[in-house]
């Protein structure tokens, strides 16, 4: 027994007393995590493990330094690693950031001795160069080689290294305009994330890809990736990442062109940003809101929030995000008719681009400055950045900006009287037109013949198997039909037996199915009969359910006998001037079917004719709940008639909440790229959710921010 308590008191007091080990592998997920979400508070918790200066020159040194500080060689060198990196993050709020970063990656580099070490130290190096100078073609070099370190992921700290050196890598080719090369390093961080089986950076991960599709004008594939970004990040308590992912809704929203929602979602974002006090994504929010209203040629409401986002880029001394800023306002400028202001602002641009080396923006910024001297006619300044921005095109093997500089160039040396030159540069514009026009679309047709062809090869085996199959049936055939007439005679009077009692039988099923669709009280049509006629081949286009509010204990004030009659002749009313059919659910609700779509509120106007009619002197609001089928764009998604009638009811309820001073629809339509998961169970749950996410639309005729979705008193599934 003494000598179990001394093997635990050896085991033990190591824990107790030396440095707690700083990530374990199983930790080290959650610090990327944490870098990631919230980069100044994961600083500052790193920084108050090491208050102590951070010198040395050699291994040495560095042993030493560690011994000293009570740390583990590779526990320290960890640390560090993790602090020279988050030195490079943009928003960690410290001063001198990349300075310091310097200093530590020469530090680390004089002790890196391992593949993973080396692969680290040039990831940093790149990320600096990067963020420092904007030098992008070393930056990528720099990442391919910290590529060259590593073999395949064997550990977990591996792993986490390649996934951000590929969406580093990736994120420079987006931004220099490498697409291909962009698309499968960001492919290969996806992979990475899902190898690593974090909810969290899974999402970045999709809603990276969903960013870069939307920015390719790939609408579908964007929505794709964003919506599953949304279903991996519910339940994951992380602001940065939810506001991140608000951001890129308002995006996708803008360039679907649904300006509202756009707007709404942006605004949502800013709001998330400022709460966390990130500057950087906060001016982003601003950008797509100005280019919301620009897309829709409200030139002064941009111009103001370009102007925002230019004063929260210069608080945080951001010269490239300055830059943009101003190409966007010249732009804004020019589009309100006043080029003078406009070309004051892409000079500004001009010279932060050139500052910055920022070849990648700068042709655009050139080919625009050669646009709005052309209004000024200007053309020795159209000439001179015509020429430019064509150089720079050509660099980066732009073709239809090139076209475009060349167009300007030409226009700009016929006004200039240098005609041979401007012949010439037409010429150079003729062949690179041509080569445009050459150029194989990214989407070919497929070949109808092609097509034909296959369809017919697939007829005439089907044929040639059809043939063979009947040949062996034929032989098979003349021997079973002697036996067949043998048994003739006998299976007759037996079918003839069979065939009365399956005709009583039959008889006594069509009354006992008649009897199932009708309501077991009232015997009107009920319940079972909606779900039958909604879930039949012929569905209708549109469904409601009707709350008589005020009458739903008809039954008890009138008596069962009168209210049946009344509830009938409603039922026969509504069917000879409105419905296809209608069914009462009970006492004061009832539902309906059309056969065609019908605008919403008219049909609630003939409604309250119809019950006014039949009860004039009644207490009674209409509550109405109507929905358009199907509800889901994709077809080969079927939803089920209990779904349908659950949506109905929370419709209904919806309405209720409104109040009763006046009769209320409600109906909604979930949006394109909606998942079929906002129907699952429990279904007020999730589709309360889908409706405060904005992937289902509200309409009602009052304000649809008064009405109060029933909440699901279950607990939430994780």
């Amino acid at each position: 027994m003494t000598m179990r308590l001394l093997l635990l008191g050896y085991l033990i007091l190591p824990l107790l007393f030396s440095p707690i080990a700083f990530s374990a592998q199983s930790q080290l997920v959650a610090q990327e995590i944490k870098l990631r979400e919230s980069s100044a508070e994961f600083y500052q918790d790193l920084i108050n493990t090491i208050p102590f200066e951070l010198t040395f020159n050699n291994e040495v040194e560095f042993s030493r330094l560690a011994q000293e500080q009570g740390f583990t060689e590779d526990d320290l060198k960890e640390r560090l690693q993790w602090l020279a990196r988050v030195y490079l993050e943009p928003r960690v709020g410290v001063d001198n950031a990349i300075s310091k970063a310097a200093q530590l990656i020469a530090s680390l580099t004089n002790i890196a001795n391992t593949p993973f070490d080396k692969s680290y130290i040039l990831m940093l190096k790149a990320r600096k160069v990067g963020r420092e100078k904007q030098d992008y073609q070393q930056s990528i070099e720099l990442y391919n080689q910290s590529l060259k370190q590593l073999n395949d992921a064997e550990d977990i700290a591996t792993t986490l290294l390649l996934h951000t050196i590929h969406y580093q890598l990736g994120d420079v080719y987006r931004i220099t305009l490498h697409k291909s090369q962009a698309l499968v390093h960001f492919n290969q961080y996806r992979e990475l994330a899902y190898q690593l089986r974090e909810g969290y950076l899974i999402a970045q991960a999709e809603a990276t890809l969903g960013l870069f599709f939307n920015r390719d004008e790939q609408y579908t594939k964007a929505l794709q990736h964003y919506i599953e970004a949304i279903r991996v990040s519910e339940g994951l308590d992380k602001p940065f990442l939810q506001s991140v992912l608000t951001l890129r809704l308002a995006r996708v929203y803008r360039d679907l062109e649904s300006w509202d929602e756009s707007l709404e979602y942006a605004h949502k974002a800013a709001d998330g940003f400022k709460a966390l006090n990130n500057d950087n994504y906060l001016s982003s929010c601003m950008t797509v809101i100005a280019m919301v209203y620009a897309n829709q040629g409200k030139w002064n409401q941009a111009i103001d929030y370009y102007l925002n986002a230019q004063q929260i880029d210069v608080k945080r001394g951001n010269l490239t995000a300055q830059a943009l800023n101003f190409h966007n306002l010249g732009e804004a400028y020019f589009n309100n008719a006043e080029p003078k202001t406009a070309l004051d602002f892409l000079i500004k641009a001009n010279s932060l681009f050139l500052q910055k080396k920022s070849k990648h923006y700068l042709v655009y910024n050139d080919i625009l400055i050669a646009q709005v001297a052309t209004e000024l006619a200007d053309w020795s300044m159209v000439n001179a950045y015509g020429a430019k921005g064509f150089l720079l095109a050509k660099e980066q093997n732009l073709l239809s900006e090139m076209i475009e500089a060349l167009q300007y160039r030409t226009l700009a040396l016929k006004h200039l009287g240098e005609i041979e030159k401007a012949l010439a540069t037409l010429d150079e514009l003729l062949i690179y037109s041509r080569e445009l026009a050459e150029q194989p679309k990214d989407d070919q047709a497929y070949n109808p013949s092609l097509l034909a062809e296959q369809k017919l090869k697939l007829q005439l085996n089907q044929l040639q198997g059809a043939k063979s199959d009947s040949d062996d049936s034929l032989q098979q055939f003349r021997l079973l039909f002697i036996i067949t007439l043998l048994l003739a005679t006998l299976i007759s009077l037996v079918c003839i037996n069979q065939w009365r009692s399956k005709r009583f039988l039959g008889k006594k099923s069509q009354v006992l199915v008649a009897e199932s669709l009708l309501d077991p009280v009232t015997k009107l049509p009920g319940y079972r009969g909606f779900v039958d006629d909604i879930g039949a081949a012929t569905q209708s286009p549109m469904i409601a359910m009707m709350s008589l509010t005020g009458a739903q204990n008809s039954d008890l004030l009138l008596g069962q006998q009168q209210n049946n009659q009344q509830m009938q002749q409603l039922i026969d009313a509504l069917t000879d001037t409105l419905a296809q059919n209608a069914y009462i659910i009970r006492p004061g609700l009832i539902a309906m079917t059309f056969s065609k779509q019908q605008d919403h509120q008219q049909t609630l106007d003939t409604i309250r004719v119809i019950v006014n009619q039949l009860a004039p002197h009644a207490d009674i609001s209409l509550h109405l709940g109507i929905i358009n089928l199907p509800l889901l764009s994709n077809l080969d998604v079927k939803l089920s008639s209990e779904v349908h009638f659950g949506v109905l009811q929370m419709m209904v309820a919806g309405a209720i909440s409104l109040g009763h001073s006046n009769d209320y629809y409600v109906t909604i339509t979930p949006l394109n790229f909606a998942p079929a998961a906002i129907f699952s169970t429990p279904l007020y749950l999730h589709l309360e959710k889908a409706i405060s996410r904005g992937l289902v639309k509200v309409e009602c005729n009052d304000n649809k921010a008064l009405i109060r979705w029933p909440k699901w008193q279950g607990v939430e599934e994780s």
